[in-house]
C-alpha cells in the first residue's frame, strides 16, 4: 500500500510544491513577528509591534477571504513576491518610521498569500487523502522550520535577517513559477455546492478556539514555571522532547485521520493534552516531565494536521474555502497575540487542573459534532481490513 494510494495524479504531483511552499510561509511567520522585529524595532516598542502584526495578520486574513478567489492567484504571486522583495530589502533603509511601515505591509502581503496557498491546497487534495498528505507536510516542514527558529535564526544579525526574508520571498516566486509551467494550476474534478451546516462548524470550531485560549494562559503558566525552576540544559531537553513528540504527532495521525476519521484524533488530542496538563500539576519529577512535554507535543501535532490543513478543508467547497480556511487561521493568530500580553499567576496545580478541566469540556461539542470524512469511505476501509485479517486467518490455517 502506498503512502498516496487513492489519490488523483495532480496530487502526487504537488505534494512536493505544497511542501515547499508551505514551509516558507510557516517559517517566514518567525521572520515577521519575531526575527525582523528584534533587529528593526526599539526594544520599548517591540512587544506591542508583535501583537500588533498578528492582529494585522488576523484582520487581513478576514478580509482577503471575501475576495481573494476571486483574483489571479498567478499575477498575485508574482506581483505580491516582487512587493515582499522590495518591502523587505527596504528595511535597511535606516528610518524608523518607513522600516515599520514596511514591516505591516510585508505582513498583510504575507497573510493573503497565506490565505491564497490553503485555497490551493485545497483544490489539490480530496478528503480520503488530506490528512496523510498533510501530515506528510508537516513532518518535513515542523523539523525545517525548527533549524530556522532556533538555529539559524539566532545567529544572524540585522542583514542575515533580510536576506533570510528576501530567499524566503524568492524561493516561494521560483516554485511558483515552475508550477505555473510545468504542473499548471489543478482543477478539482467534482466540486460541492452544499454548505455545511452552521452547528457543525461551530462544533468544530469551540475546540480549537478552548485550546489555543488555555495554551497561552493556563497552560503557559505552567510553562513559565518550569523554565524557571529547572535547569536550563533540562528544560532545553524538555523542549526537544516536545518537539519530538509533535513531529511523531503528525506523521502518525495523517494515516489515523484518514482510514478512522476527524472525530476520534480530535477527542484523542485534547485528552492527552488534558492528561498531560493534569499529570504536571500533580507530579514533580524529571520523568513526568518528560513524559509530560512529550505527550503535549504529540497532541500538538495531531492538531496541527487537523487544524491547519483538514477540518476546514472537510468543511469546505469552492464558493467557501478561503472562509472557512480564514476562520481557523483567525483563531490561531489572535490568541498568539493575546498570549504575548497575557500572563496568569496562579498555583501551579491549581492551573493544570483547571487545563484539564476545560480540555476536556471541549470535547463534549467533539462528540456532538458530524464525522467529516465520507461514511463510505470509511465503510470501505472497515471492510477491506475485516477482508484482510479473513484472508490472513485462512493462509494460516492452510499452512
Amino acid at each position: 500500500m502506498t503512502l498516496f494510494r487513492n489519490g488523483i495524479l495532480v496530487i502526487k504531483r504537488s505534494i512536493p510544491v505544497n511542501v515547499f511552499l508551505f514551509f516558507n510561509l510557516f517559517a517566514f511567520h518567525f521572520v515577521i513577528t519575531s526575527l525582523i522585529p528584534r533587529y528593526f524595532v526599539p526594544i520599548e516598542y517591540r512587544l506591542i509591534v508583535q501583537v500588533g502584526l498578528n492582529f494585522v495578520i488576523s484582520i487581513t486574513l478576514l478580509l482577503s477571504a471575501f475576495f481573494i478567489q476571486r483574483i489571479n492567484k498567478v499575477i498575485s504571486a508574482y506581483t505580491g513576491s516582487a512587493a515582499m522583495v522590495i518591502l523587505t530589502t527596504a528595511l535597511l533603509v535606516p528610518n524608523e518610521v518607513f522600516r515599520l511601515a514596511s514591516i505591516f505591509g510585508i505582513t498583510i502581503i504575507y497573510s493573503i498569500g497565506l490565505l491564497t496557498f490553503f485555497t490551493q491546497f485545497w483544490n489539490d487534495t480530496i478528503p480520503e487523502e488530506r490528512g496523510r498528505i498533510a501530515g506528510f507536510i508537516g513532518f518535513i516542514v515542523i523539523p525545517s522550520s525548527f533549524v530556522i527558529q532556533y538555529i539559524i535564526g539566532p545567529s544572524l544579525d540585522f542583514f542575515g535577517a533580510v536576506v533570510l526574508g528576501v530567499i524566503m520571498v524568492l524561493g516561494v516566486l521560483t516554485v511558483v513559477a515552475i508550477k505555473t509551467k510545468k504542473i499548471n494550476l489543478a482543477t478539482k474534478k467534482t466540486e460541492s455546492s452544499i454548505y455545511p451546516e452552521k452547528r457543525t462548524i461551530f462544533f468544530y470550531l469551540v475546540p480549537w478556539a478552548v485550546f489555543l485560549i488555555v495554551n497561552v494562559t493556563l497552560a503557559k503558566n505552567l510553562s513559565v514555571y518550569l523554565s524557571q525552576q529547572l535547569p536550563a540544559s533540562f528544560y532545553l531537553f524538555l523542549v526537544a522532547v516536545q518537539f519530538v513528540g509533535v513531529v511523531f504527532g503528525a506523521v502518525i495521525i495523517g494515516f489515523f485521520v484518514d482510514f478512522f476519521g476527524r472525530r476520534p484524533a480530535l477527542a484523542l488530542s485534547l485528552t492527552l493534552y488534558g492528561i498531560s496538563a493534569a499529570l504536571g500539576g500533580l507530579l514533580t519529577n524529571n520523568q513526568v516531565f518528560s513524559f509530560i512535554y512529550f505527550v503535549n507535543g504529540l497532541s500538538w501535532g495531531i492538531l496541527f494536521v487537523l487544524y491547519t490543513f483538514v477540518i476546514w478543508g472537510d468543511l469546505s467547497n469552492k464558493e467557501n474555502c478561503a472562509k472557512m480556511y480564514s476562520i481557523g487561521l483567525i483563531v490561531y493568530f489572535s490568541t498568539t497575540g493575546i498570549g504575548l500580553i497575557t500572563q496568569i499567576s496562579m498555583p501551579v496545580d491549581l492551573s493544570s487542573l483547571l487545563t484539564c478541566l476545560v480540555v476536556f469540556l471541549s470535547i463534549i461539542p467533539i462528540v456532538l459534532a458530524p464525522e467529516l470524512l465520507p461514511p463510505d469511505f470509511i465503510e470501505r476501509t472497515r471492510l477491506k481490513s475485516h477482508m484482510n485479517i479473513l484472508k490472513k486467518i485462512k493462509r494460516e490455517n492452510h499452512g
